[in-house]
């Protein structure tokens, strides 16, 4: 079963033009010596590198959720994530599902910390940068809580939740 996660909010770009904007801003004022000349550059700087960083993560790339057939459970039980950018796809994610324990809505930190414990690791592979609609998959290894979101449908988390421990 294949899923591929597709962008529906404008949100990361919205946030990138604005960034881009103040970026520009900064490098007005400190072109025309404006207080602190170094201030304005530094603030430029960090506002063209998260403008880079979120381009990157959110604007060019998109996911793809594979999960093995059914015919081959026994064999392989597996979740794959796969990046993909343009033309170019990457492995990003591979993690049997013998190890997932729930999987759940997407909660806050806080609700989720005071429920299940702190996680050890977080993985995050949304396209959008706030979903609507997410899923966290619980996965203990060695006993260690590690958590995945997925922007995924119910139907997708369904198939998650019955292949859970198998």
């Amino acid at each position: 079963m294949i899923y591929r996660s597709e962008r529906k909010k404008g949100t990361a770009t919205v946030l990138a033009v604005m960034l881009l904007f103040i970026a520009a801003v900064c490098g007005c004022f400190s072109a025309l010596g404006w207080g602190l000349k170094g201030v304005w550059q530094i603030v430029m700087l960090l506002c063209v590198v998260t403008v880079i960083q979120i381009g990157q993560r959110y604007l060019l790339s998109g996911y793809e959720y594979i999960v093995d057939p059914l015919d081959e459970l026994l064999s392989y039980n597996r979740l794959t994530v796969i990046r993909t950018v343009g033309q170019r796809r990457t492995s990003v994610f591979t993690e049997p599902l013998g190890g997932l324990t729930q999987v759940i809505p997407y909660c806050k930190t806080g609700a989720f910390i005071a429920a299940y414990g702190r996680p050890v690791r977080r993985m995050d592979f949304c396209p959008d940068l706030f979903p609507r609609e997410s899923y966290l998959l619980l996965f203990e290894v060695n006993g260690e809580l590690s958590t995945v979101r997925l922007q995924c449908d119910a139907a997708f988390a369904e198939a998650l939740r019955e292949r859970a421990g198998v």
